[in-house]
């Protein structure tokens, strides 16, 4: 198949999961994949670097992805703003050399009706991805006109693919939707997170002793995140037991509300900040941690997603808190090692006090068998092929 893979994002520069792993996987199995991307990075974006550039994979070297994206000034305060409009001749430039057999769109407000109007001249399906609430994402005077470009997308793209049951729930009840919705859940690359070694050298580096508990958090710091609320009850934590701390993987919106909280609280030598870490380097930091957490705010923006790192801290062999989020407790409830809170909060407490209850705990079998059923890269390529195939019978059909 000739695949057009549509996001508003920087392939590039964007932190690793589905929208890199799905479309290399379709070239590894022999598709013809095309990724149309926003730039993100305003230098990037003023030297029109990588406009149309074909790429090694980010996740497997092997694949072969064409990068191309549409025309932007470098200025980030106007690009977002002006790429809804020079996206449309880039689009139809596309469309009229690449003659493709079906589209895999990410896209909501930037691109997506977009996506949906020029595919639809042009004869060629659309299978709109949905992965969360796009208007609940960030706090921004766009919100409801998000939300509008979310119903309508939902309401009339030929097919839908949710990430997970509660997501599919969501698209349907938001939009009235009656179209063909299915369920297509994320790869998971489970020889990557394996049980790598402990890596003293890098505890040594991060400032971490071999007498130290380590609790884990992975992610973007989105203001969804929970994670003032489990600082402020690590603070009561590490009063009382100095040889725990506190791990955090990524970055985001709320990065320096965070640094200045930790500051404030005097935890500077418990809580480590990392910054965004190299998708090859996460089992190192990962094998690092005591117990991992995901601290959502239970809200219909979190309770709809999928943490895509609970699965990757489940791969690494760890025990994992999270709070209780529909589209999670649907698809993994019940895996061992797996346990759910109503709070960040009680995330935080519940992580430290697993670190002594199961010092020797070791995940049993059964969870890798349990996680390879249901998103091994193999079956989820084969879910959404079909879902893509489907979208292109019934297009050929009319």
């Amino acid at each position: 198949m000739k695949i057009l893979v549509v996001h508003e994002v920087d392939y590039l520069e964007k932190v690793i999961y589905e929208i890199h792993e799905f479309p290399e996987l379709l070239a590894t199995a022999g598709h013809e994949v095309t990724f149309f991307q926003f730039q993100e990075s305003a230098d990037r974006a003023k030297k029109n670097k990588f406009r149309e550039r074909e790429i090694s994979g980010r996740v497997y070297p092997e694949a072969r992805i064409k990068l191309v994206g549409p025309h932007q000034f470098g200025v980030p305060a106007i690009d977002r703003l002006w790429a809804t409009l020079s996206c449309i001749p880039a689009l139809f430039r596309l469309f009229r050399k690449g003659k493709y057999d079906v589209v895999l769109n990410f896209a909501v407000p930037t691109f997506g009706l977009q996506v949906l109007a020029i595919a639809k001249l042009f004869g060629v399906p659309v299978v709109h991805r949905a992965l969360d609430a796009s208007h609940e994402i960030r706090e921004s005077i766009y919100r409801l006109p998000i939300l509008a470009v979310e119903k309508l997308l939902y309401r009339t793209v030929g097919i839908l693919s949710a990430n997970n049951q509660a997501m599919k729930n969501y698209c349907e009840k938001l939009s009235g939707r009656k179209k063909p919705s299915y369920v297509n859940y994320p790869p998971l690359d489970l020889t990557h997170f394996s049980f790598p070694k402990h890596d003293t050298k890098l505890r040594a580096q991060l400032g971490i002793t071999e007498q130290d508990k380590v609790i884990t958090y992975m992610g973007s710091f989105f203001y969804f995140s929970g994670l003032p609320e489990c600082i402020k009850e690590f603070a009561a934590v590490s009063a009382k037991d100095e040889n725990v701390k506190l791990l955090l993987i990524g970055g985001g919106e709320q990065e320096q509300e965070l640094s200045d909280l930790v500051a404030g609280l005097g935890l500077q030598e418990s809580v480590i900040f990392t910054g965004f870490i190299p998708y090859a380097d996460l089992p190192r930091y990962l094998r690092l941690s005591s117990v991992a957490i995901n601290p959502l705010k239970i809200s219909q923006v979190a309770s709809v997603a999928f943490p895509h790192k609970v699965l990757q801290y489940l791969a690494t062999g760890l025990t994992v808190v999270s709070t209780r989020l529909e589209g999670l407790v649907g698809a993994i409830d019940g895996i061992e090692g797996l346990h759910w809170e109503d709070s960040p909060e009680a995330c935080l407490r519940k992580a430290h006090s697993l670190i002594e209850s199961q010092a020797n705990w070791k995940q049993p079998d059964s969870v890798q068998v349990r996680l390879r059923e249901l998103f091994s890269p193999s079956s989820a390529l084969a879910s959404l092929t079909r879902t893509l195939v489907l979208a292109m019978d019934s297009n050929s059909s009319k």
